[in-house]
């Protein structure tokens, strides 16, 4: 088989609203997500056995998305997994990107491709939700969706390209974590990730500062107060607007050109324990075949 290297986005939340709680004890969200230019490495080459190793050599286990990927496609698709899947981390974990869903998106990806399945990316979609909520959106081919339901609703959509300003504290906040605390005090807020699109298109700043907002930015921020210094140092540095992604607690300045992003960047990444300046990008999973010497 060819070897291949995989790069992986990141992802934000421009929106994130949470509908209902489910009978099932599960959520229905809404979003407005964006792959942007974070990325994870993957390499794959044939093996007599599976491996999944980090950079150091390290074995990683079923705890890690992408070998719970790998496993269930095998299953699925009865086909043998003789490869060596090599995984080099450049997104920080638990800080709202989707960093390990987007890990597993790949597999799958590289896998279709590898074992020339024939499987549409919707039809992947039933897969990748098994894997874990934001799994489906990393296959969407426009790298930018609104997400529904579970994350499994996609509606694949073209956002324009802005530039980010991405910085995250050092605490974390883990994701059931999150969802317990809104469990214990519901609350809804009010956006609309079709209105937030024409208004990004349109460059509409006061639609934009309304509608871009994250139902679990005040329960991280309660517990972590970097979280809105953060947002209020990256609106003194002449964001668009900031918020939270995710379940956190990453918090990103939206931007119109880079100059002004890079300028934010330089006064915000002192007061982050991680900052990264990007834009969006229009696919979240690039894979491409490796030249063998």
């Amino acid at each position: 088989m060819e070897k291949l290297s995989v790069k992986c986005a990141a992802k934000v939340n421009l929106c994130l609203e949470i509908v209902r709680k489910r009978d099932d004890g599960y959520h229905d969200l809404r979003s407005l997500v964006t792959a942007v230019g974070v990325w994870d490495e993957i390499e794959f080459e044939p093996s007599d056995r599976f491996l999944l190793t980090d950079p150091f050599g390290h074995i990683l286990n079923e705890s890690n998305t992408a070998y719970r990927a790998a496993i269930l496609f095998s299953e699925l698709t009865k086909r043998t997994l003789n490869l060596s899947v090599s995984l080099k981390k450049s997104i920080p974990t638990q800080a709202g990107l989707g960093g390990g869903s987007s890990n597993g998106a790949a597999v799958l990806l590289a896998l279709r491709r590898i074992w020339k399945t024939r499987y549409s990316w919707r039809k992947l979609v039933s897969i990748a939700k098994k894997i874990g909520a934001d799994v489906p959106f990393f296959l969407v081919p426009t790298g930018a969706a609104i997400v529904e339901g579970m994350g499994e609703i996609l509606t694949p959509v073209k956002i324009p390209k802005l530039w980010l300003v991405l910085a995250k504290p050092n605490a974390d906040m883990p994701t059931q974590l999150a969802f317990s605390l809104w469990d214990a005090r519901p609350f809804r807020i009010s956006t609309d990730p079709n209105l937030l699109l024409q208004a990004l298109w349109k460059r509409d700043i006061e639609a934009i500062k309304k509608l871009a907002v994250n139902v679990f930015e005040s329960i991280a921020a309660n517990r972590v107060s970097d979280v809105s210094k953060l947002k209020q140092q990256m609106m003194a540095a002449g964001a668009i607007t900031a918020l939270m992604s995710g379940s956190g607690t990453t918090v990103f300045g939206i931007f119109f050109d880079r100059k002004s992003a890079e300028k934010a960047f330089e006064s915000v990444r002192s007061n982050a324990a991680w900052a990264y300046l990007t834009c969006t990008v229009k696919r979240s999973i690039v894979i491409r075949q490796v030249e063998q010497g």
